[in-house]
């Protein structure tokens, strides 16, 4: 019969103490390390893929389209730029009334359309960035969409028809559109 020895009661706290030596330096370098992605993945720009068109006047813009939660609370912020035919469309999934946006964390100046049934509800020309709160909220009457274009882009008003397009509706030989088959033959799949 073997007798079981238990350790001592300070060999205990020895080994524990020890453990602690290695596992705490580790463990607040790894929080560190956490903190720091997070704050990256949390600080970096959206990039939602191209998917609709708006032509206005001889203007052409290329939309990316916001319509999950996390995409339209994120929306315009952090870029440091949008270019002068670009914007973003947010779907907001249903017919809303005094639809609050605001321009935190957003770098440039935008102009704020509210569209209902594509028709321009109310217009914020030249909203200004925010990066303290409170920021101003700009509102827009009524909108199931809203649209955020670079200041002056495009000469829009209140009572405006827009006319935006999902790419797939266009025309697939559109001249700066990429259908993916352009080279392809019959022969040659």
């Amino acid at each position: 019969m073997q007798i079981l020895k238990i350790p001592d009661e300070k060999d205990l706290y020895v080994a524990a103490f020890k453990l602690l030596n290695i596992l705490g330096p580790v463990a607040g370098v790894l929080i560190i390390i956490g903190t720091v992605a997070l704050g990256y993945v949390q600080t970096r720009p959206q990039n939602l893929p191209v998917t609709h068109i708006l032509t206005h006047g001889d203007r052409t813009f290329k939309l990316s389209v916001a319509s999950t939660p996390e995409q339209l609370e994120k929306g315009l912020k952090f870029r440091a730029s949008l270019n002068g035919d670009r914007g973003m469309l947010f779907n907001l999934g249903r017919e809303i009334y005094d639809v609050p946006f605001w321009m935190y964390k957003v770098n440039f100046p935008l102009d704020i359309f509210y569209l209902k049934d594509n028709v321009v509800t109310t217009a914020v020309y030249n909203a200004e960035p925010c990066h303290k709160t409170p920021c101003p909220i700009y509102k827009g009457k009524v909108a199931s969409q809203v649209l955020e274009l670079v200041k002056g882009a495009a000469n829009i008003k209140v009572g405006d028809r827009l006319n935006i397009q999902p790419l797939s509706v266009l025309p697939k030989n559109n001249i700066g559109i990429y259908s993916g088959n352009s080279l392809k033959t019959k022969n040659n799949r």
